[in-house]
Formats: C-alpha cells, structure tokens, sequence
C-alpha cells in the first residue's frame, strides 16, 4: 500500500530538497503536502490520512517536539522523523522519547534519509501484517478472555475486563449471568474407539447445538476444551426463576439433541450480577457435576438443587486425617482400627444412602494416595486393590465390609513405608545434591535455601545428607567449587579473581586458603604444575 508523507520546514529550499533528492515510488510513497508552519500541518492531519511526517525540529510558531505531541494525539500510529542541527542533539532526544522514530542531523545526507524511509515503511508493513493477524485472531482473544474470566475473580477479572472489552466491542452490561458445563464423560474412549477425528468432530457438534439453542438468550458465548463445552449466558431479566427455568429447557435440549455416541452430563451454576463473578458460577457448576456419583441416572445437575441436599461429601464430624496418617507411619493397628471405627460409625449416622457414604470413602483413599505420594511410598501394588474394590462396589452390602478393607489397606501403606522411607530419604538427599550443583556458583548459597528447595528443615536436612552421604552438606559445596575451580585451572587463562566468583567465592584469598587446605598447594602453584 501507498504510503502518505508530510514535511514541515519554515525553509522552502529544504523542502525542496526532500521533495526532489527523494525517489518517493520507489519507496512506494506520496507526498501529500507541504507546510512552512506547524499549525498548519496539524489542521491538516486532523481530516486527512498520514502515514509519515518530516518535520524540523526547530520552527517559529511551534516547535517540532510540541508538534510531535499534538500530532501523535491525532494519530496515535503516526511515524515521524525530525530534522535537527547538530547542536541540537540533545533536544532530538527528547523528541525520541516521546514517540519520534528518528532524526537526521543537518545538513542532509538525502542517501541516508532514503535508507531511513525505506526502514521506517518496511517496519510499517509488518506492523500492518500483524495488526491483521491480531483483527483475525479476535475470536480467539475473546476466548481467552472468557476462559480467563471463569478462572480469575474480583480485581484481577474487573482488570482485564476494563482492558479488553472494548478493545473487542463487547456489551457485559447485562442483569444476571450464569456458566454451564457440558461435560462428555466417555471422552477417552470415543476418542480411541472412533478416532480423534471423529471425536472432535463430536464436540464440535455440541458446541453449534449448544450455540444454535443459546440463541434464545440475550447474549450467549460457548467454547470447548477436551471434555467439555462451557456455556456462558448472559440475560436481562427481573426474575432469576424464570431465567432458571429456560436455562433448564435448554440443558434438556442439549442432552435430547445429543449424538447417542457421547454421554454428556451437564452442571449448571448458580446466577451470578457481574460477569466479573462468572468464576463463582462455574464453580458452582463444577461443584453440581460431582453429585453424578451418588445420583448416576440424572444428566443435569443444578447448582441450586445440590445446596438444597442435607449430605455433604465431608464428614461434619472433623476428623483430623493427619492423625491417621500418624497412626499408619507408627503401624499402629489397634489405634488405626479405633480410628477407622469412629469415623465409619460417624459416616453410618450421617449418610443413609450408600452411594453418598462410598463416596466419602473415595475422599478418604484419595487422601491416604495423596499422603503416599507426598512421603514418596510406591502403592503400584495397591492399585489393583483399589480398582477391585471400585468394581465390586455395587456387591458390597455391608458398611463393616468396607470397614475391614480399609483397615487392611492402611495396614499395607504402613508396610510399604518402611521399605519407602529409605528411597524417599535417598530421593531429598539426590535433589539437594542436584540444587547445589546447579548453584554452587551463588556466594549467597545457604542451608536454607536448600532446604527451603527440597521442602524440609534446615535442621532436618543437614541431618538427613549425613546420615545418607555420611559427610556434611558444607564439605560438599566446598569440595564441588574447589573441583569446578581445578577444571577451570586447568582448562582456562582466567585470571584467579574470576574463577573465585566463578565458583561461589566473594573473596580470592578465602579462595586460595580453602584451596591451599584441600590441595596443600596455591591455585597459581597448581596450575603451573598441570599446564607443565
């Protein structure tokens, strides 16, 4: 595209001289006026395009810096080179800073003015590619911005609504608001029984449903990611039950219309005032989904109806898992099995349905796993237990079976402690001596920056590395610089100064003392003796 250039000089040969020494088609370029005064360039750009402006910097009436700001103003995107004497520079500069792309000194060198329109356009052109790019990338950015919004609240989400919802033309000025999950629960096995292709094809496929059908409401955004459409919903309205009530004809629609090939449950959360809160409701809406476990033949869950649920997933009676945890690592199996007891009968009082009491057993493994990993104990051989016990759920009767197996398991996971706990010590020790290897260079490297590294005591791990390495943490970072400063003796011409710092050293004769005290001899004496 042609590009449009202005030049300002009170002096009418300078002028001249751009307008003739230039090859303006070559550069693709047109001059579009000329003006001996700032004034007038500037009612001009006020009702014309420009792309460039040449200015002197210094002009009566206003000056060329002054001129830039007003200019820029107009046009925020406008290019600009200024012309200025030499004396001059420093006042260039400031024009620089303000948004200027260059200045040429006087007298002209019009060569070099050419090399510096020809940059400033090709910079303009890729500014223009981009820009495109960016105006067809919009639909991505909005959703980002809305999968953002559900994952960010209050300050942090109102920030970058301020920023982006004008930048994308987007009314969020609605009454109420509310986020649906659709969530396709044989995910992984559509996908490896059919194909990916056609997997993607299927969500896709719900997302136009859901869009199709989500045109009822004010304003309706969805989006996908591996398995699930969400749905944001936005609708001015004076009655929240009322606008409940369509959202739930819209979810029976999804799950009519649905291919028969994808099983969909679909979590709908509470209404929220500020799409600033959509984070709250998709929350709620996460939350509802996890009642298909004790309600397995319902598709639609609402946030709404699960508050209205006597049950809650968590035992009301408190207990402390981290003394269980205790008990397991002491293999305490009278106290572990009082504990157990307590907590089973609690959940008998408690939950009188068994897919809800199952499901706070669930809770309870996951965090006996959880306390597993975290001490590094390997449970591969209690997996298959774990499945087993899933799969035969439907043929457990009693509350007590579940009891005994749960006193068993704890049982294991204490075994399987001991035989951890080695390797899980061996496991701090090896990430501590991989830290300092990776930082011995630092003169700041301390014990508790290893320790707060590896997540444990400085007491503790100075302790531990002894018991496992059986030599003291200190003598290993001593011994690791002193062996990176012979390679270094060896291998480079760097002064001893540098090789001092190189190797975690603030000062060269502590350097050449902690050497001399391992090697009986100086680092100058030792790289004679090596390079001879």
């Amino acid at each position: 595209m042609s590009r449009n250039v202005i030049i300002i000089d009170d002096n009418q040969f300078a002028i001249e001289g751009i307008l003739s020494q230039i090859n303006w088609p070559s550069l693709n370029a047109e001059i579009k006026g000329t003006f001996n005064d700032g004034y007038s360039a500037i009612e001009y750009a006020q009702s014309h395009d420009i792309d460039l402006v040449i200015s002197d910097i210094e002009m009566p009436g206003i000056s060329g810096i002054e001129l830039c700001s007003r200019l820029i103003q107009i046009k925020p995107d406008i290019r600009m080179i200024l012309i200025s004497a030499f004396d001059k520079f420093d006042y260039a500069k400031k024009a620089i800073r303000i948004g200027v792309v260059d200045y040429i000194e006087k007298p002209i060198s019009y060569p070099y003015l050419s090399e510096k329109l020809a940059s400033v356009f090709r910079s303009m052109d890729q500014e223009d590619r981009t820009r495109t790019i960016v105006e067809q990338s919009k639909p991505l950015i909005q959703e980002k911005l809305i999968s953002d919004l559900i994952g960010f609240s209050g300050a942090e989400a109102e920030e970058r609504l301020s920023r982006y919802s004008r930048y994308l033309s987007l009314d969020f000025n609605y009454s109420s608001y509310c986020v649906l999950k659709i969530r396709i629960e044989n995910a992984d096995s559509i996908e490896k029984d059919f194909g990916v292709q056609r997997y993607q094809m299927d969500v896709i496929s719900i997302e136009e449903s859901a869009r199709k059908s989500g045109s009822v409401f004010d304003w309706f955004y969805c989006y996908h990611t591996y398995d699930a459409v969400y749905c944001i919903i936005g609708q001015n309205t004076n009655s929240t039950e009322h606008f409940l009530t369509v959202i739930h004809k819209f979810a029976d629609i999804i799950t009519t219309n649905s291919d028969a090939t994808a099983e969909l449950n679909i979590g709908i959360g509470t209404i929220v005032p500020r799409i600033s809160m959509l984070h709250e409701s998709a929350e709620n809406a996460e939350g509802a989904l996890k009642y298909r476990f004790c309600f397995p033949h319902d598709t639609i869950y609402d946030a709404y109806d699960t508050e209205k649920h006597s049950f809650s997933f968590f035992p009301e009676n408190g207990r402390d898992t981290s003394e269980l945890f205790q008990l397991i690592a002491s293999k305490n199996t009278a106290q572990i099995r009082v504990w157990l007891r307590d907590y089973f009968d609690a959940l008998a009082k408690e939950c009188t349905v068994k897919n809800i009491l199952f499901s706070r057993i669930h809770i309870l493994i996951g965090d006996i796993i959880h306390f597993c990993y975290e001490v590094n104990i390997d449970i591969s051989d209690m997996e298959e237990d774990i499945t087993k016990l899933y799969r035969r759920f439907d043929r457990i009767h009693d509350y007590n079976e579940l009891f005994e197996w749960m006193c068993g398991f704890c049982l294991k996971v204490g075994r399987c402690l001991d035989t951890s706990t080695e390797s899980y010590h061996e496991h701090i020790c090896s990430q501590a001596s991989q830290f300092i290897s990776e930082n011995y260079s630092d003169n700041t490297l301390s014990l508790s920056d290893i320790a707060r590294h590896v997540g444990i005591s400085s007491a503790y791990l100075s302790a531990l590395y002894k018991k496992v390495y059986g030599k003291n943490i200190f003598d290993t970072i001593t011994s690791l610089r002193l062996e990176k400063a012979c390679q270094l003796l060896q291998q480079s011409t760097l002064p001893l100064k540098e090789i001092s710092i190189r190797c975690g050293y603030n000062n060269q004769y502590y350097f050449s003392n902690s050497f001399k005290k391992k090697y009986g001899q100086s680092p100058s004496l030792y790289r004679k003796a090596e390079n001879n």
